[in-house]
């Protein structure tokens, strides 16, 4: 309990805001590792991306005005949803194969209303509150270091699988190139010989049509997939729940509790509809079996030759 009267911002801390962002994160996470298109992913990664710029401009604003509308808790609040979008984008990659420094601390501590006498008290909370101010940062700063590396790392071995591929296929092509002959090439006569084949009579055929499958599908069950799944529910719960405790733990008033259902807290739950039937249609149409990027049939038409020839006259 703080002794602080600023009310936490429901557009901000509000139960239907969170659950939003919980619901959003979970089924965009569990599409993003089962889907088999890259579209799919993409866009998954386009509404996180708009969700989350959404809130994050929405908190500075209100935030850094001359007459700020939000606290620093609510901004330590928005931190934690926001950093459930890590769980998309790391399975995002997975499934795909600028403030200074000195600006930045100087607006920790002003960073909202009442911010001389309350941004000393807001708390961070993983399994147990303490200081978002002070321990905080000392954490933000050392998670941003990860994800910097991490992402550094990807980036590297992204880049330089590319460049291995191109350097292999030049290569082979080299390889398959012939060497000039130094000796004379024989009349053209050796190279085209009458063949005693008879030629097929020129008449209208009907082109064959085949079904060619990339990529198949089997019975066993996907365990990377499992994994996975595993590591998304896990990260999904460690945030939800620390996120929930920074709530509990903060309670400014029980008049503005931020625990009540408002229009403002109902219309964020339509946002999660859209991503949910994505992840139901997805794990209807591939299961849990391991699968290829494209499972797609398409039709090719064979064409003989001397019929395109007759056409062609």
């Amino acid at each position: 309990m703080t002794s602080c009267a600023h009310a936490l911002n429901s557009d901000i801390s509000g139960i239907g805001v969170r659950i939003s962002y919980y619901l959003q994160t979970l089924f965009l996470g569990c599409l993003s590792a089962r889907s088999g298109s890259l579209d799919e992913i993409a866009g998954a990664l386009y509404t996180l991306m708009a969700t989350n710029a959404a809130m994050a401009v929405t908190g500075l604003i209100l935030g850094l005005k001359p007459a700020p509308e939000i606290s620093f808790q609510d901004g330590v609040i928005m931190i934690y949803l926001l950093s459930m979008g890590w769980i998309t984008v790391v399975a995002a990659l997975a499934s795909c194969s600028r403030l200074s420094d000195e600006t930045n601390t100087l607006q920790a501590a002003s960073f909202g209303a009442d911010s001389a006498e309350c941004n000393q008290e807001a708390i961070a909370v993983i399994f147990r509150p303490f200081s978002a101010l002070r321990h905080g940062r000392i954490l933000g700063w050392c998670i941003i270091g990860f994800m910097f590396v991490a992402y550094t790392t990807m980036t590297f071995r992204d880049y330089t699988a590319r460049i291995k591929q191109k350097l292999q296929k030049q290569k082979a092509r080299e390889e398959r190139t012939p060497l000039p002959s130094v000796h004379q090439d024989p009349p053209t006569s050796e190279y085209f010989k009458r063949s005693d084949v008879p030629v097929p009579a020129a008449g209208k055929t009907t082109p064959r049509r085949q079904a060619t499958y990339y990529g198949t599908a089997t019975p066993l069950i996907d365990r990377p997939l499992l994994v996975i799944l595993f590591f998304i529910l896990i990260i999904w719960a460690f945030l939800v729940l620390n996120t929930e405790l920074v709530v509990h733990w903060y309670q400014p008033t029980q008049e503005n509790s931020v625990s009540n259902w408002q229009f403002g807290q109902i219309l964020p739950m339509f946002l999660t509809l859209l991503p949910l039937i994505n992840m139901i249609s997805a794990f209807n149409q591939f299961g849990i079996k391991p699968t290829t990027r494209v499972m797609k049939a398409v039709e090719v038409s064979v064409i003989n030759d001397n019929d395109f020839e007759y056409r062609q006259k």
